[in-house]
């Protein structure tokens, strides 16, 4: 039963559970406003939860994550909201309940085809939370990538996930620490524009992203990405040119792939999730299991990994052209020492991911082939 806590309905009902009514400062959609009530002015800041949009007043920032006690319903400009009376500050674990090697390894304890590969894009994934990389994860349908993220979604809110990507839906989500960007293909023209430039400016790991377009009362013009890590997920290149599409490679310009580093990972999950019973009776039972996952992703998120604790395999290495790649490559390799016990471990783990790293380089090759 291990293998099904973190199956989907119990984590979206212990989200129900843990989150319906708490609001953190990714819930922020606005820069400070002034709006006027009954003829009096209130300062503060619009935010959204769920399709609800919310005012609060400025001096509750400081009291972030709160659960809201009593609101208004009320109008301003057009704009229909529930003005924020009274708050309650909630307080997020950040402790280390569990090793580095437990979070990964129950995070989720899925059964694959490909456990190593399977391990490793985990961690690829957590420390995408806990630290700040770009990368583009390439699989077949059933490898479970989106599985993952979605886990992490529901546990720490604060991650999204974004099928069909325009920049009109990344624009609403740029105050989170983590984005995930799913199938681009779908991209007119013009916002191929756009989004290229973002990628640029976050692949380039800028501190800062000005959008080309004036804020309005729901969105900002300049936004904070110091914390921002960015994940690409899409098939492999030859799922595309079957159907006559586009993949990454084509659609966006060599100085865009080369800041987003690629893997491919093999296989797909075995785990039967029709066994699931009762999501509310493993919830349950489960409810101190999912608060450690996220009491210790928090405290690895406030205290991320300053080092390689192992000796780096010396056929580890990156060409002048692949340099933007190797920062993203060494900050998962001290996530990959950390789950390591030996260096002999590591040195599995680190040429494992390096070579699906490198496999990416023959599937363009094969895709140029079928071209």
């Amino acid at each position: 039963m291990e293998d099904l806590i973190l199956h989907n309905d119990c984590i979206c009902l212990f989200n129900e559970r843990l989150y319906s009514d708490i609001f953190s400062e990714e819930n922020i959609t606005s820069k400070k406003k002034c709006v006027t009530l009954k003829g009096q002015k209130y300062y503060g800041y619009y935010l959204e939860k769920g399709k609800e949009n919310f005012f609060m007043l400025d001096e509750a920032v400081d009291k972030m994550p709160f659960k809201v006690i009593n609101y208004n319903e009320t109008d301003y400009k057009g704009e229909v909201f529930k003005a924020i009376i009274e708050v309650k500050s909630i307080s997020i674990p950040s402790e280390k309940k569990l090793s580095f090697r437990e979070l990964v390894d129950i995070t989720p304890a899925f059964k694959h085809t490909n456990p190593k590969h399977f391990l490793l894009y985990k961690i690829v994934a957590l420390v995408s939370y806990i630290d700040r990389i770009n990368a583009r994860i390439s699989t077949d349908a059933g490898f479970g990538k989106d599985s993952v993220v979605s886990i992490l979604q529901q546990l720490v809110n604060s991650t999204v996930n974004i099928y069909g990507a325009t920049f009109a839906k990344l624009e609403y989500s740029l105050l989170n620490k983590l984005i995930i960007l799913n199938e681009m293909g779908n991209l007119k023209k013009e916002e191929r524009v756009i989004m290229q430039e973002f990628l640029l400016a976050v692949g380039a790991y800028f501190n800062s992203y000005t959008k080309r377009t004036r804020k309005t009362a729901l969105t900002q013009e300049q936004y904070d990405i110091s914390k921002l890590s960015l994940l690409i997920f899409y098939n492999l290149p030859s799922y595309y040119l079957g159907k006559g599409q586009e993949y990454f490679d084509q659609i966006f310009t060599p100085a865009v792939s080369h800041r987003f580093m690629p893997f491919v990972f093999d296989g797909r999950l075995t785990t039967r999730f029709e066994d699931l019973l009762d999501a509310r009776v493993i919830v349950d039972n489960s409810e101190q299991v999912y608060k450690d996952i996220i009491a210790t992703l928090n405290y690895y998120r406030a205290n991320k990994v300053m080092g390689i604790a192992y000796n780096v395999p010396a056929q580890l290495t990156f060409s002048d052209k692949e340099e933007r790649y190797s920062r993203t490559f060494n900050t998962i390799l001290k996530y990959v020492a950390e789950y390591s016990e030996t260096q002999e471990e590591f040195n599995d783990l680190s040429t494992v991911l390096y070579g699906c790293f490198r496999k990416y380089e023959g599937l363009l090759v094969k895709a140029k082939e079928m071209e």
